[in-house]
């Protein structure tokens, strides 16, 4: 009998301080999972004060929509004042145009990037289309002085 509760003894031990050490722990990754969970984000679907017939009135998009077209207007007025079309180049039976990007010329073709962040759409004989964050701008021919 005392062997058997000198064995006892020897397990219940390791084993009280083995829940004992890990009881707080996973406590404590739980609370820290609830804390690093994104709230969710508010959103009304439909206006609950007007009739069930009448739609939501639609807005306008308000600040978050002015701050993103101001934003478009300064990336276009940056394209319109560091890139140029200054003509085109036939070589091969393709045409090619040369840009001049703040003081550097490249030869660009349809499809084709330069500096990893303009891509070339379209060229004509008067205008060069280029993508540049995922929106399209227009670059006439630099008119000759």
């Amino acid at each position: 009998m005392a062997t058997e509760r000198s064995a006892l003894s020897r397990l219940a031990l390791p084993a009280l301080l083995l829940l004992l050490a890990a009881a707080p722990a996973g406590a404590e990754l739980l609370k820290l999972s609830r804390l690093q969970r994104p709230a969710p984000r508010f959103t009304m679907t439909r206006d609950l004060f007007a009739g069930e017939e009448s739609p939501a009135p639609a807005r306008d998009g308000g600040p978050a929509q002015a701050q993103a077209q101001t934003l478009q207007q300064s990336i276009a007025e940056e394209i319109a004042s560091s890139v140029s079309f200054e003509g085109i180049i036939l070589k091969g039976g393709k045409m090619l145009a040369l840009l001049n990007v703040s003081g550097e010329y490249h030869t660009v073709g349809e499809g084709e990037t330069i500096l990893d962040k303009i891509r070339v759409l379209a060229i004509s004989r008067e205008r060069v289309t280029i993508e540049y964050d995922g929106q399209p701008y227009d670059i006439r021919k630099k008119e000759e002085e």
